[in-house]
């Protein structure tokens, strides 16, 4: 049985390897190559448009891996039952699901991977690719408005992280009724943790709606627990957050008692979708089995077919439910994955002896 574990894992890697390289090679010639470069301004470096499509390819090899180990187990089985191997293995005592258990164990294996590949490799990179694209120095952030835990809002115009100094920074503070109560400004500002330092600025208290009173100030300090990364952060798009990000900006979000749904399906979903590639292999399995010797272009239909209903139910029903408050974030990211887990399992099992 080692040699026959051996032998099948070995042409399903293969084929897995390839599939990914080939289908990898496809996405950046057709989608970053033909569509997101057009977005580029022309005074741009091609320099630049390189590091971009490199720091976006990682998150596309994750996106397409699901698409790799469906054709991968759909070809190896099919090939093998063209060629009788499998009836071979059957007469010989050999279950279907000792055959595909290689395949299978390997591929679960392989999503662990992807997993970690997913958040600690493609989550920081497309973050860079979005830095680049829209010309963001990488510890410079501009024009943030930020809600903060105690429901004032912050108006920075300019943070700069690296030195830990913020250009021109507004507070509006609000009473119980959410009316203005005081706003102040500060043309610099520094801080240190649990203290910001404000000069060169001024302060304005209302009343009724309107003006109360007037002061400025040449320099103030403050007593404020927000840490100016988090302003920075709040910034970022969602699909260039790793999970520890996602989970600090969910966490002061709350303490802030801010909406959360997007964050919260955006972090399931960066969770869950790696294992996308497992539960299609389940589905592939059985069908190459059963039809495997329809042939490559079938195979591919069929492939393409069921990620498509997969992406269509995952992304664009369950996690737009969830998004909208209609659906919790871990049954909507988790639940395509549940029911094609299903649907392989009974496939699996119904597949002839």
């Amino acid at each position: 049985m080692r040699i026959l574990d051996y032998y099948i894992l070995k042409e399903y890697l293969r084929a897995f390897l390839l599939g990914l390289v080939f289908l990898t090679a496809l996405v950046v010639v057709v989608r970053l190559l033909d569509k997101d470069i057009k977005k580029f301004e022309d005074d741009m470096s091609y320099w630049a448009v390189v590091k971009i499509v490199s720091y976006r390819m990682p998150r596309r090899i994750a996106e397409i891996m699901p698409v790799a180990g469906f054709l991968a187990a759909f070809f190896v089985l099919g090939r093998m039952g063209r060629d009788n191997q499998i009836l071979a293995m059957k007469s010989a005592g050999i279950s279907v699901s000792r055959i595909v258990t290689p395949i299978i164990v390997s591929t679960l294996i392989i999503c662990f991977g992807f997993a970690i590949f997913y958040n600690k490799i493609a989550s920081p990179a497309y973050h860079l690719a979005y830095q680049l694209e829209r010309k963001i120095p990488f510890r410079l952030n501009r024009n943030i408005v930020f809600k903060g835990v105690d429901g004032n809002l912050f108006y920075i115009f300019n943070l700069n992280l690296e030195d830990k100094i913020i250009d021109r920074m507004t507070i509006y503070e609000f009473d119980d009724d959410r009316n203005l109560k005081q706003e102040t400004f500060a043309k610099t500002v520094s801080w240190v943790p649990g203290k910001w330092n404000l000069t060169a600025g001024f302060t304005r208290k209302f009343g009724n709606g309107m003006e109360i009173s007037f002061s400025r100030f040449d320099s103030k300090q403050i007593d404020r627990f927000e840490d100016p990364a988090q302003f920075a952060r709040s910034l970022k798009d969602l699909r260039g957050m790793t999970l520890k990000e996602l989970k600090q900006q969910i966490a002061y979000k709350k303490n802030a008692r801010q909406v959360t749904r997007r964050e919260e399906v955006r972090l399931h979903h960066k969770m869950a979708y790696p294992f996308a590639g497992f539960v299609v292999v389940l589905i592939a399995a059985p069908i190459a089995i059963r039809f495997g010797r329809i042939g490559f272009f079938a195979g591919l239909v069929i492939a393409f077919f069921l990620n498509f209903i997969y992406w269509g139910i995952s992304f664009a029903t369950f996690e737009g439910l969830s998004e909208g408050g209609k659906l919790h974030p871990i049954l909507a990211c988790w639940g395509a994955n549940v029911i094609y887990g299903i649907i392989g399992i009974i496939l699996l099992w119904r597949t002839p002896k």
